[in-house]
């Protein structure tokens, strides 16, 4: 039994971990010539964008719009899934943004940084439980 639960565990910190080290590293890229600023979260209600349906929730589709100081005005969208009626961004919200000075086009929230730094913390945990249990099966000799 402890082997089942620790190959469920694994199983989690595998889909926990692996999408979040790809935002990482396109954060991680964006930052080293990020200049911080403050956008504008905006969610669309039309019948097409923002809000669809999904088996899991409901999926919303905030656009995030920000200013560089030559005062041009980008845009950018996160995928902000729930299964409850709370959502991480709200429309009108003011939110912090870093973009790459060199592209503004790249740009990320920086919520969103920390919660891939989140994710990953989540993973190793997952899976250092994961290890915990499997050797307490092998340290109480319970056949696999």
């Amino acid at each position: 039994m402890p082997y089942a639960f620790a190959t469920l565990l694994f199983l989690l910190s595998l889909a926990t971990g692996i999408p979040a080290i790809p935002q990482l590293l396109r954060m991680r890229n964006i930052k080293q010539n990020g200049v911080p600023t403050t956008g504008l979260v905006h969610l669309d209600g039309g019948p097409t964008g923002g809000l669809m349906t999904s088996f899991l929730g409901k999926v919303n589709y905030p656009q995030i719009f920000f200013r560089t100081p030559d005062d041009k005005e980008y845009i950018f969208e996160i995928v902000d899934s729930s299964n409850f009626k709370m959502y991480r961004y709200k429309s009108g919200e003011s939110i912090d943004v870093v973009y790459d000075k060199n592209a503004p086009s790249f740009a990320y929230a920086k919520r969103e940084w920390d919660n891939a730094v989140r994710d990953l913390w989540m993973c190793g945990a997952e899976l250092l439980a994961a290890i915990i249990l499997w050797n307490i099966g092998l340290a109480l000799k319970i056949p696999i």
